[in-house]
């Protein structure tokens, strides 16, 4: 008897841990467009950025615009490429705290390893795409 409880301790401890994974922050190949259901294995991570900004503009409501602007580690590029001509005519998402908050098209191949994450909710809101920086700096390294 105490070893069934003790194989469903384990049980439910491993399914518990399983339930809580945390996917990195980063871009991922979008699977379903329509739900945003994104491929569990990044293409990139956060701790594969090398730079990191954020960029403004003034749109032609004359409000700030913010969108976050980087460019992945030199060996990361030709992963980038890869994936961006991989993902051509379709969809990668940037995955943030467990949510796609952005989910361009592909038009062609990225060679250069830049990238832009901008979204309609965080595209005026200076508070949070401050917050969202301030967290993936802290994750890169």
């Amino acid at each position: 008897m105490k070893t069934i409880y003790l194989i469903l301790s384990i049980c439910c401890t491993l399914l518990a841990n399983g339930a809580n994974k945390q996917d990195a922050n980063g871009w991922y190949f979008i699977t379903d467009s329509r739900t945003n259901a994104f491929d569990p294995s990044p293409i990139v991570t956060v701790a594969d950025f090398e730079i990191l900004r954020i960029d403004s503009l003034l749109n032609t409501e004359n409000t700030m615009t913010y969108v976050l602007t980087g460019k992945v580690k030199a060996d990361k590029i030709k992963t980038w490429a890869d994936a961006t001509e991989k993902a051509t005519g379709k969809q990668i998402g940037f995955l943030y705290n467990g949510k796609i908050i952005t989910a361009p098209q592909v038009n062609m191949k990225i060679e250069n390893g830049n990238f832009l994450i901008s979204s309609p909710e965080l595209i005026e809101d200076r508070e949070k795409i401050l917050a969202i920086f301030e967290q993936l700096k802290k994750e890169m390294k």
